[in-house]
């Protein structure tokens, strides 16, 4: 299990050095195993990145996020087709029946709810508010056909930051919403990554089907991972200005997070390859042993 996450700022080249990963920056040179890297995130507009080591991230399934000048995540670079039998993965996908994605959209809805509610909880935050979360969770339907998703979405994000906050994804946003965009890009790409890596096509999700996103099926399961961003928005940017380059690392190091996950106590990372095996064995052959929810409460970090 690869588990390294890199930030790279302001470097001059990124190459290939044998089977490291080697980074050139103001004289000096820095070298990290490929075998230890899960990924990477690279700012700095003028840093060159050699053909050799992207098809070298691409062997060993390492993503890399670009970001722009403004260092906000804006592309993501993964392996394709990396697994040992992604026809016979691709042809399981295209199986799935609308039941079978509905029944796991549900599953998923449930703990994202379930997460929000947790945070609420943990900020103590309106018990009114708490509560109704935690309905909206017991009425999830298939599919969630009534959309308690977006109810709760309105209710959690207003509860957590002010009722003034709007949620946006614009670049030009403030701080809490800067904060939150970065954050979740980093979660992205490393689903991203887990994802491929279990010769899954993002393209097909079990609920999102937008024609021109490429990560339908990431930004699916994702959602009960993006609270644990959410947490340390809540505790480190609300009094804030800038989206700083220590509070881009600190976003970036939440992937090493520990947290609980079904009986055990792992990184972030581990919990989502965890997350994403427990997925397909759920959606695969209807056992849900292995497939849990995140406790965003046990964050580690935090205490």
């Amino acid at each position: 299990m690869t588990w390294r996450v890199v930030h790279v700022s302001q470097s001059e080249k990124m190459r290939l050095k044998l089977d490291n990963l080697l980074v050139q920056k103001m004289g000096q040179e820095f070298t990290v195993p490929l075998s230890d890297i899960s990924i990477i995130v690279a700012e700095g507009g003028d840093t060159v990145v050699t053909l050799r080591l992207l098809s070298a991230l691409s062997k060993y399934n390492i993503a890399l996020v670009v970001c722009d000048n403004e260092h906000l995540p804006t592309g993501i670079y993964h392996s394709q087709n990396g697994h040992f039998r992604a026809y016979k993965r691709l042809k399981e996908q295209l199986d799935w029946s609308q039941k079978q994605k509905e029944k796991a959209w549900q599953i998923v809805t449930y703990y994202k709810i379930n997460n929000q509610e947790d945070v609420l909880a943990m900020f103590e935050k309106s018990l009114d508010n708490i509560r109704l979360l935690s309905d909206y969770k017991e009425q999830i339907e298939p599919g969630d056909r009534t959309n308690r998703e977006g109810h709760a979405a309105k209710v959690y994000f207003n509860e957590l930051f002010g009722k003034q906050f709007v949620r946006v994804t614009q670049q030009e946003a403030d701080v809490i919403n800067a904060g939150l965009n970065y954050g979740y890009a980093i979660m992205r790409a490393q689903m991203a990554r887990i994802v491929a890596g279990y010769g899954l096509n993002g393209l097909l999700g079990i609920f999102h089907k937008n024609e021109y996103n490429q990560f339908n099926l990431v930004d699916d399961l994702m959602e009960p991972f993006r609270q644990i961003v959410d947490v340390w928005v809540y505790d480190n940017l609300r009094d804030q200005e800038f989206l700083k380059y220590e509070y881009r690392l600190g976003l970036t190091d939440l992937l090493n997070a520990k947290i609980k996950y079904g009986k055990e106590t792992c990184s972030v990372t581990v919990a989502m390859d965890k997350y994403v095996k427990g997925f397909i064995k759920y959606i695969s052959e209807k056992d849900s042993s292995k497939f849990h929810c995140p406790v965003v409460s046990s964050l580690e970090w935090r205490k």
